[in-house]
């Protein structure tokens, strides 16, 4: 288990540990899960960030999916999403075939219409990414389309980057089509407040992963940053969710803790550090108070059951 989670800010970066595979663009690329070569699986074995948002269709498998603090079996006929601000690992990786799509947040924000992507599809706002199998016809037309994807990227068209924008945005929307609504969470996916409140959320923790973050993860850190008064932010998440703004803060803390607890090796002392806790002891109580165990109890019992 490695000491803290890695990042990779783009597709260039995830992938320099090989020579035998290099992206077709920094910010969006579609390979086939069988061309990846051992030694860059190897690497995935470990937990990292990606600053990409990741479409995987499985068609044939045999592995373990990590993401965050849910474990998937992949045995294949299935599709799963994962974020930027999720921690990923591969495990127990036997076969993998199908297609995975990559495309950073860079990618969509330099159209106008790149952040409707945020808003519109639900799949991309989850705790712990989503793992789903669709009706056999329905993955068969999602397969089809990234195959296409595939060969345009890999062509000579002059504009087959924005041409990839906008067979994206197709996919996305066949993606929701297929995706029942129990496979996803129920938040008002099309409340600006509550997404840029989520938003807000997980790029605190990527650029806490890179080193950019001196601040704690606070309520009044958060409102700062979409201008709002912390109780007017409160109380309109409130009507949303049920819960209030400082709930949702302590509850994304506690995932991330629970994450660094589980998929590193980092001491509880430096998981507090590295939190922006004041010290240990102030992590251990407020670790205890909301998940009813102590840190190092919470890893041994994830330790076990991973055994």
């Amino acid at each position: 288990m490695q000491k803290q989670v890695a990042y990779y800010e783009n597709l260039v970066e995830s992938f320099r540990d090989t020579s035998a595979l290099e992206p077709n663009s920094p910010y969006f690329d579609i390979l086939r899960f069988e061309d990846i070569p051992i030694r860059l699986q190897d690497a995935s074995s470990s937990p990292f960030r990606l600053n990409a948002f990741v479409v995987g269709i499985v068609t044939d498998a045999e592995f373990k999916l990590s993401i965050s603090n849910e474990v998937y079996d992949v045995t294949g006929n299935q599709i799963y999403f994962t974020s930027p601000w999720h921690i990923r690992q591969y495990m127990n990786i036997e076969k993998w075939n199908g297609l995975l799509l990559f495309f950073t947040p860079d990618f969509i924000f330099q159209y106008p219409q790149g952040e409707y992507i945020f808003r519109e599809f639900r799949y991309f706002h989850t705790e712990n990414g989503v793992l789903f199998k669709p009706e056999g016809s329905r993955l068969m037309k999602l397969h089809q389309h990234l195959e296409a994807m595939y060969n345009l990227l890999r062509s000579n068209h002059p504009e087959r980057f924005k041409m990839l924008y906008h067979y994206l945005n197709i996919f996305l929307y066949e993606c929701k089509d297929a995706l029942s609504d129990s496979a996803l969470p129920n938040s008002g996916g099309k409340d600006t407040t509550l997404n840029n409140f989520l938003q807000a959320l997980n790029t605190y923790f990527i650029e806490l992963n890179k080193g950019k973050m001196d601040k704690p993860l606070t309520l009044k850190y958060v409102a700062n940053e979409l201008h709002l008064h912390p109780t007017y932010l409160s109380n309109l998440l409130k009507q949303q969710t049920g819960k209030t703004a400082a709930q949702l803060v302590r509850e994304r803390l506690i995932l991330e803790a629970q994450s660094l607890l589980k998929n590193t090796d980092m001491t509880v002392a430096e998981v507090a550090y590295y939190l922006h806790f004041k010290d240990n002891s102030n992590f251990a109580k407020f670790f205890r108070h909301q998940v009813g165990i102590s840190p190092s109890d919470y890893r041994d019992k994830a330790n076990s059951s991973n055994d």
